[in-house]
């Protein structure tokens, strides 16, 4: 599905924006979609020399566009909306209602739902542009490079680059990621996790996981931060020893609690903390052949992190078919990686359908 237009349209869309324009940015919470929120922020800052007017965090209970944030956009009177690292073609009725009022620029590695490009929206997504697997092509990676070609953003390479260590999309990017960390004398070690920007990625990840309501907080630092020192000099980093000790914990309790279905694992958590996702992530790459599901049973909402490093199973497409039917429900991702969440009341018929798949 090649279509190179949608590299003009996209620069078209931020070189356009003018100081009469009101922008908001909806974006994922986790470190790719924060760096991204940012760096597209500061681009838009920088072109026309104003702040962006608006910017909301999604809501993982209900993963997309909601009809809040349409509320939102409406009362703002926003006039460009940019939606980032999340799908959100996946509901087109919500895109349709923001068009009366704005143009729509979707920056997204995510699976393509559906190829809506329209007058008056945009997706720009890899799969449009580039050979290289979507899933290593995180969205502030393309943010940075799409907003390289507009203004210098140089001084964000680094937001970019803790954001493919964050969402283990860093295949395509060593020699790009060597001349970073060379740039900011920051020592390679054999994991990327275990460099400065890995660990600035765990602080993120922590900040997430800990409390969804610290994002507008953290977003502000970040657009402020100048380079990566300052981000352990911020109060950023007093949740990330707490998360820790949650993580490891669940780690520790997956090697004896985890029901194993030949090369499936599914483990079944319960923790205040949104970890399903970094415990996944955490597990998977010590499995790498493994399928594992992490299912968060905290909340109202049942919240399921999978992951398959080695790719040999799309867990997307694995999650996507085990919520069919379900109402309140909604799965996507990546082939790797990907989540999905849905009401208590279907968690049996999930795990059946999860287990009946992978025979």
């Amino acid at each position: 599905m090649i279509n190179i237009q949608v590299i003009q349209r996209a620069q078209d869309f931020l070189k356009t924006i003018s100081r009469n324009d009101r922008v908001a940015i909806i974006h994922d919470t986790d470190p790719d979609g924060v760096f991204s929120a940012v760096i597209i922020a500061k681009c838009i800052e920088k072109l026309r020399g104003k702040r962006i007017e608006l910017h909301i965090p999604l809501e993982k209970e209900q993963y997309g566009i909601t009809e809040r944030m349409i509320k939102q956009i409406q009362k703002h009177k926003i006039t460009k909306l940019i939606a980032l690292d999340f799908s959100a073609e996946q509901n087109l009725p919500a895109l349709k209602t923001i068009e009366k009022q704005a143009d729509i620029l979707v920056i997204d590695h995510h699976k393509i739902y559906t190829d809506y490009q329209t007058k008056k929206t945009i997706l720009y997504k890899p799969q449009y542009f580039t050979k290289i697997e979507p899933s290593t092509y995180c969205t502030a990676k393309l943010a940075y490079d799409l907003t390289g070609r507009l203004t210098n953003v140089s001084d964000l390479d680094w937001m970019a680059a803790t954001a493919c260590i964050a969402d283990i999309a860093t295949a395509p990017w060593k020699d790009w990621l060597s001349k970073i960390f060379q740039k900011y004398n920051i020592k390679k070690e054999k994991e990327f996790f275990k460099t400065k920007l890995g660990k600035i990625a765990a602080i993120i990840c922590s900040l997430e996981v800990y409390d969804v309501r610290l994002i507008p907080e953290y977003y502000k630092t970040i657009y402020k931060t100048k380079k990566p020192d300052d981000i352990f000099k911020s109060k950023l980093g007093k949740y990330n020893k707490i998360i820790d000790n949650e993580l490891n914990k669940h780690i520790r309790l997956f090697k004896t609690k985890a029901k194993k279905h030949g090369e499936l694992y599914i483990y079944e958590m319960s923790s205040k903390y949104r970890i399903h996702s970094p415990v996944s992530t955490l597990l998977a790459l010590k499995n790498p052949h493994k399928t594992i599901i992490i299912i968060n049973k905290t909340n109202k909402l049942i919240a399921v992190s999978a992951r398959r490093e080695d790719s040999k199973i799309a867990v997307n497409k694995l999650l996507e078919n085990a919520i069919k039917g379900f109402k309140n429900a909604n799965a996507g991702g990546h082939t790797p990686a990907a989540g999905a969440g849905f009401p208590k009341k279907y968690l049996k018929k999930f795990k059946q359908r999860i287990i009946k798949a992978s025979y």
